[in-house]
């Protein structure tokens, strides 16, 4: 650990402790739900969601044979459908305990097929505003040279979650322009936090630092390891120049994850020293890279 790293994490822990105090936990994330939608307009969900999020296509709009034609659009010949799933009610009378007959609702599953936008020819240009945004993150070479030097599994999937995957060593993230920039900071410095955060994460792996990564949501290892990924993000993001203060949201994060600690006097300390770790971890990598090249 340098002593620049060093003089970081320290300033930034002063600085987060002091919001934590004054800025309370009304956390919310940075980036937009780039939902998968039909071509009326619908927004897909559940399971749907789900497997549409596995499909080889980058645009999130879908639509019946039927739907594309109703829009002036056609299915391009030899295109494979999507089979999507949806649930309908149907009503069937039967007999109660008192012997009386009443009407009662009954779920039925059903399927149907769909089409990517990129399965279609015509005019599809009148769908663009639907799924198509602005993509306001700014690329920081440095920093991805950092963050490429670490060789991590990144996969930007387009879903609404970002996400560290233990069982496949895998960072799921939103697409770049699903990120916002907000009162608490830009676009492109709420990009490179959350990238940071499931960073963090991947360095608890049983190949690196071997950390708990075990705890399931709502239990106190998983609320621990949340509070090693936001500090982590908050130490980088200082320290590559992303963030000239640690932002609010950060601290905002930090509360909400150490409520579910009971016993959280020293908790914050102890998540920092590990997450102090966890940046050491990847200065390394770029030490090792920087001998390689030499």
């Amino acid at each position: 650990m340098t002593t620049l790293t060093q003089e970081v994490i320290n300033k930034v822990n002063a600085k987060m402790i002091s919001l934590m105090k004054s800025e309370g936990v009304n956390w919310s994330k940075s980036w937009s739900d780039k939902s998968f939608m039909s071509v009326d307009k619908h927004h897909y969900s559940g399971f749907n969601t789900f497997w549409l999020s596995t499909q080889p296509f980058e645009r999130k709009v879908y639509g019946t044979y039927l739907q594309w034609n109703k829009k002036g659009c056609k299915v391009k010949a030899g295109s494979k459908a999507v089979g999507l799933l949806f649930y309908k009610t149907f009503k069937k009378e039967v007999e109660n305990k008192e012997g009386k007959k009443e009407d009662k609702f009954f779920p039925l599953l059903k399927t149907f097929n769909v089409f990517n936008i990129e399965q279609v020819e015509g005019d599809t240009a009148q769908f663009d505003s639907y799924d198509i945004k602005q993509n306001r993150v700014t690329d920081i070479k440095a920093v991805d040279d950092y963050i490429n030097n670490l060789k991590a599994n990144i996969n930007h999937d387009g879903g609404s979650r970002a996400y560290y995957r233990p069982s496949t060593d895998s960072i799921h993230l939103p697409t770049k322009d699903s990120f916002l920039d907000t009162k608490t900071g830009s676009a492109t410095s709420h990009y490179y936090s959350v990238l940071f955060h499931e960073l963090t994460h991947w360095t608890g792996d049983k190949t690196r630092m071997n950390r708990d990564l075990s705890g399931f949501f709502g239990n106190p290892s998983y609320a621990f390891e949340e509070l090693i990924a936001e500090l982590g993000s908050a130490y980088q993001c200082n320290k590559l120049n992303i963030d000239n203060e640690p932002r609010v949201d950060h601290a905002q994060y930090l509360n909400s994850w150490i409520k579910a600690i009971e016993d959280n006097d020293k908790v914050l300390l102890k998540a920092s020293s590990m997450a102090n770790k966890a940046v050491g971890y990847m200065d390394i990598l770029q030490e090792n890279k920087a001998k390689i090249a030499a």
